[in-house]
């Protein structure tokens, strides 16, 4: 018999190392740390996060999921939206746990407050079992309605690049401008982009921005205007992204590939046990869309970060329909693909069916 809760922080300890020991599958296996707290490295996810616990008969945390409100823009308006992300269970549990089980749980939170009429939620394209399942309409779950493909890439540093940048740009970081000009083009700019994060009045202050500073981002400015912007969005303090192994194919190979990539001047894979050293790029705006413009932050972001540096590599995230991804093509990186769903209930399909479909839309691969 399971019992569904809220999680308090006498489950912090339990989570965190659910967390670390449930490992995905894949050539690599990677388990998602959230260390020292596991409530701390939530707060990136929305400004209102609800973490579900799954407990047995002894009261054993065997499951979880989380629940986030996050403000965004929808069709051009500063609208609360939210987001459903890490379920997982302990493997004993799993039968007797399932999704049923998780999603009845999120409706009556949905139900409880009502405050957001759709989320979004990922699924990873090779999981052809999760997508047939989370999509396949059956009760109790939500209406899972196809938002597009979301390509993930892995940019590696390697050796640290030569880069040019267009006569008519300059390039500067955040710190350089007053923190009140970088915050209003985002407002501004970001308008444009469907579900791109709407800065509250306390602007990168704010508990979700952790860890990122004004000084982190890149700017690109014309005739002394804003017109782009990339972040470097470091979280490793508060969230890990492990290597717990790989599959036999990969480990009989791995001295073998480590010894090219070392030659070539790039990041070898890294023992199992040991963290993945990347960071985000963030909040990547580009007035008009511009690949020139963009493409000079990316070049940048690659040249100040590398050589010498604490990074191996850094993680890009956007829509197939995004045009910036053909500068992205040209850069020597690993890309996998998920699935992007507008999640909702009900009472979520008309606004749901009313979003503006000639608008990109936009994830932070730092907040999912």
């Amino acid at each position: 018999r399971m019992n569904m809760t809220i999680a308090s922080h006498e489950h912090d300890l339990p989570l965190r190392h659910m967390a670390r020991e449930h490992a995905m599958p894949g050539w690599v296996r990677l388990a998602f740390a959230r260390e020292p707290d596991w409530f701390i490295a939530q707060t990136v996810l929305g400004h209102s996060i609800q973490t579900m616990v799954a407990l047995d008969a002894s009261d054993h945390v065997v499951g979880c999921g989380v629940r986030a409100i996050r403000n965004v823009f929808v069709n051009g308006q500063s609208t609360d939206i939210g987001y459903l992300c890490g379920l997982r269970s302990l493997p004993p549990a799993r039968r007797a746990l399932g999704l049923g089980h998780a999603f009845r749980f999120f409706r009556r939170l949905h139900d409880a407050d009502r405050k957001v009429p759709m989320y979004l939620s990922t699924i990873v394209e090779a999981n052809t079992a999760a997508m047939q399942l989370l999509t396949s309409g059956r009760p109790p779950l939500p209406s899972y309605i196809d938002q597009g493909r979301f390509i993930t890439s892995a940019v590696l540093l390697g050796r640290r690049v030569s880069h040019k940048i267009p006569r008519a740009l300059r390039i500067v970081t955040g710190g350089d401008l007053p923190r009140e000009a970088l915050e209003v083009y985002l407002r501004q700019e970001g308008a444009a982009r469907q579900f791109f994060p709407s800065l509250g009045p306390g602007g990168f202050t704010e508990p979700q921005w952790r860890g990122l500073d004004p000084s982190a981002f890149r700017v690109a400015l014309r005739d002394g205007m804003i017109v782009g912007t990339i972040a470097a969005w470091d979280q490793s303090a508060f969230r890990q992204t492990l290597v717990t192994g790989y599959a036999p194919a990969i480990r009989c190979v791995r001295p073998v590939l480590n010894a090219g990539l070392r030659m070539a001047g790039y990041p070898m894979l890294p023992q199992p046990g040991d963290a993945l050293r990347f960071f985000h790029a963030a909040l990547i705006c580009i007035r008009h869309d511009d690949p020139a413009v963009f493409s000079a932050l990316l070049q940048r972001l690659r040249a100040d970060h590398g050589g010498v540096s604490a990074f191996d590599y850094f993680v890009v995230g956007l829509h197939e329909r995004n045009p910036l991804l053909e500068p992205l093509r040209r850069i020597h990186a690993y890309s996998y693909t998920s699935r992007l769903f507008g999640v909702c209930w009900d009472d979520g399909r008309a606004f749901c069916a009313a979003l503006d479909p000639h608008r990109v839309p936009h994830l932070e691969t730092a907040t999912l």
